[in-house]
């Protein structure tokens, strides 16, 4: 028994260096369509891990993630043109980290549901408030983009948020996230400085959020408010990271290349009726398994 869980500890260790390694060869033998589907999956891992590292952490249920991957959006097709595209990831982590700074700094004061509703607010806020000067944006850095173009720094940033996450789960941050998640008087009553953990949690979690905003946004040939500030990138996070299972980073990656791939399979298939079928089945899934899809195979295994 104690042989079966080191092979799969050793396992877990591994595997994200093979997949990187699989990945980084993956569009000498990919097709286009299936290189652009790997883009969206690798894209929604990160967006899963990033909020997982925070809101999955200490049940600050955050629904503002898609107010800073569309700042990250529109700081690329600000400055795309000018800019070189480093620079330009750079620029969007730092405007992102302070805004989240600001703001968390305000909102991080509220507990519950008017946290979750406040965030939601915000992203709303900015779409409607970039509504007045869009037309000022003409295109995301007025140059022709390839698939390849957008698949390698978005593979590359998903597996650096990865490797930060874990490390920074290993530091006084991420122990001091645990314990506010577990219980925040206690951690008070500890000595624990609670609300600078928690700005400074929902800053970096938002500085990633925000770097794969402006490393996805080529992809699109023209920008919109709707379109940086969907609803959908402030819903699908917590739903990817609850249905694969908040216990490890493991469930925010699981759950995030479970239903993009099951979401991408219905739409696709089931047009008029896909949100209706992923709703119930992801229904079923938290009932039957409160934990996530994860948490009954890493009880077995530790």
């Amino acid at each position: 028994m104690n042989l079966t869980n080191m092979k799969f500890s050793t396992l877990l260790k591994l595997s994200p260096i093979i997949i990187f390694i699989v990945l980084t060869f993956a569009p000498l033998f990919a097709k286009t369509y299936h290189l652009a589907l790997v883009t969206s999956v690798l894209c929604w891992i990160g967006l899963a891990v990033s909020w997982h590292f925070f809101s999955g952490t200490t049940k600050y249920i955050s629904l503002g993630s898609a107010a800073f991957f569309g700042v990250g959006v529109y700081i690329t097709a600000i400055f795309g043109k000018s800019l070189p595209f480093p620079v330009v990831l750079l620029l969007a982590a730092a405007i992102n980290f302070l805004f989240a700074l600001c703001v968390g700094l305000v909102t991080l004061r509220l507990k519950g549901i008017y946290f979750a509703i406040l965030t939601f607010g915000l992203a709303e806020l900015l779409n409607n408030a970039i509504l007045f000067w869009e037309m000022q944006v003409t295109g995301t850095r007025g140059r022709f983009v390839t698939p390849i173009d957008v698949y390698y720094p978005i593979l590359i940033i998903t597996f650096i948020i990865i490797l930060a996450v874990i490390i920074l789960r290993r530091t006084k941050l991420g122990l001091g996230l645990r314990m506010i998640g577990e219980s925040e008087d206690a951690a008070v009553h500890f000595g624990v400085n609670t609300t600078l953990y928690k700005v400074l949690g929902f800053a970096v979690s938002s500085m990633f959020m925000g770097l794969l905003g402006a490393a996805f946004s080529p992809r699109w040939g023209y920008i919109d408010s709707g379109m940086a500030f969907n609803p959908l990138y402030s819903f699908m996070p917590a739903i990817m990271t609850l249905f694969g299972g908040t216990g490890r980073i493991i469930g925010p990656v699981v759950g995030a290349i479970v239903i993009s791939l099951l979401e991408e399979y219905l739409l696709t298939t089931f047009k008029d009726y896909f949100m209706i079928i992923l709703g119930g089945i992801m229904i079923i899934v938290i009932l039957t398994l409160p934990e996530g899809m994860t948490g009954k195979l890493l009880k077995k295994n530790t």
